[in-house]
């Protein structure tokens, strides 16, 4: 009997590295603006190392958040934990993240 493995080449190039540009909180979401990325395609799937450059004030250390980079979704996509709970604010520092992206399930995940 054979047996058949369904697989996805992710990060043929290397991981690609992006940085926050600026970012907007509003009364429901804290969103993250990242530059467009040419290493960083909508048919790009795998891990990125995210540079955090802002702090989420604290009164929207409660709020869900999202992460804009246009060259990916197109949209706003939003940030959850490996097991899929949305991050807030209060658990993004600044820094350096490491994060999945599933373009199939159009999932970003916070790893580290």
């Amino acid at each position: 009997m054979a047996t058949s493995f369904v697989y996805n080449r992710v990060n043929l190039s290397g991981v690609p590295c992006l940085e926050s540009r600026s970012i907007t909180e509003s009364a429901t979401a804290v969103t993250f603006n990242f530059d467009a990325s040419p290493a960083v395609s909508p048919r790009f799937s795998g891990l990125i190392a995210i540079r955090i450059a802002e702090q989420v004030a604290t009164s929207a250390d409660a709020l869900p958040v999202f992460f804009n980079v246009p060259s990916v979704a197109g949209s706003s996509i939003a940030l959850t934990t490996f097991g899929g709970t949305q991050v807030t604010g209060v658990e993004l520092e600044t820094g350096v993240h490491l994060v999945f992206y599933d373009r199939g399930n159009g999932a970003l995940q916070l790893l580290v």
